[in-house]
């Protein structure tokens, strides 16, 4: 049988350790959204600089498609 004072030690030792594991597990949550929130970040990043890798490949065609334009006219005439 369980003597009051061991048990009541027993009880709080347990509570303890809840109240660790349950900190424990809570900073590893954080730690995880955390690490979540920066992968998230990187690959808006990255789509934001293909985009622009896009934009800026049609911008180049556009000018060499005009400059192309002007030539034959040029040379039309």
């Amino acid at each position: 049988m369980d003597r009051g004072p061991n048990k009541a030690e027993r009880e709080g030792a347990f509570q303890k350790l809840q109240s660790q594991r349950e900190a424990k597990n809570l900073e590893e949550d954080l730690e995880r959204d955390e690490e979540e929130r920066q992968e998230r970040k990187q690959i808006r990043q990255e789509e934001r600089e293909d985009r622009e890798q896009v934009r800026q490949e049609e911008r180049e065609e556009r000018k060499r498609e005009r400059e192309e334009a002007r030539g034959q006219e040029e040379s039309s005439q």
